[in-house]
């Protein structure tokens, strides 16, 4: 008799992570291309979430927001992404790991990053940098701003009440 239950509570737990499995196959995704002119030795594009605010840039495997990354090179590399979430894409170059830290470290790499959101397919080439921030061609269905945009959205500050300059009766 306990076999025959234990071999039912099995059964059901399976049902459960092949549906759970079958929602994340059947999410919509969209191929981004991203490259940098010139290639740059040793570098990735590194990914994080960011449809919950500001991500924290953990890019241990595991960590909440990451995503991956791919190798930066001038030929580019493909990452599949959700549709319409935005996504914080960061370029790291491993000689430039000191300046961020000095720099500030969370607020220097979303300084350096873009926040994007995929439609669809689409490219994001980097072609050049100014003040160390990349300067970027983008084409496709992509909707592309500074990652600062995060900040904004957790801005506590940001309601009707806070803009208006007339103090309360």
């Amino acid at each position: 008799m306990k076999v025959k239950r234990m071999v039912g509570g099995l059964s059901a737990g399976v049902i459960v992570v092949l549906a759970m499995t079958s929602m994340t196959v059947f999410a919509e995704t969209a191929k981004l291309r991203v490259s940098i002119e010139g290639g740059a030795f040793n570098s990735k594009f590194k990914f994080f979430d960011a449809s919950e605010g500001c991500p924290g840039y953990n890019d241990i495997p595991g960590a909440k927001a990451y995503l991956g990354s791919v190798f930066a090179s001038d030929k580019g590399a493909d990452k599949d992404l959700a549709v319409g979430k935005p996504v914080q894409v960061f370029l790291f170059r491993p000689k430039e790991t000191f300046s961020i830290s000095a720099a500030g470290g969370e607020k220097e790499i979303r300084r350096r990053s873009l926040q994007v959101v995929l439609k669809g397919d689409a490219t994001l080439r980097y072609t050049g940098f100014d003040d160390k921030v990349p300067t970027w061609e983008a084409t496709g269905e992509i909707e592309v701003e500074p990652a600062a945009a995060c900040e904004n959205a957790e801005d506590p500050e940001t309601n009707e009440d806070a803009l208006s300059d007339e103090p309360e009766a």
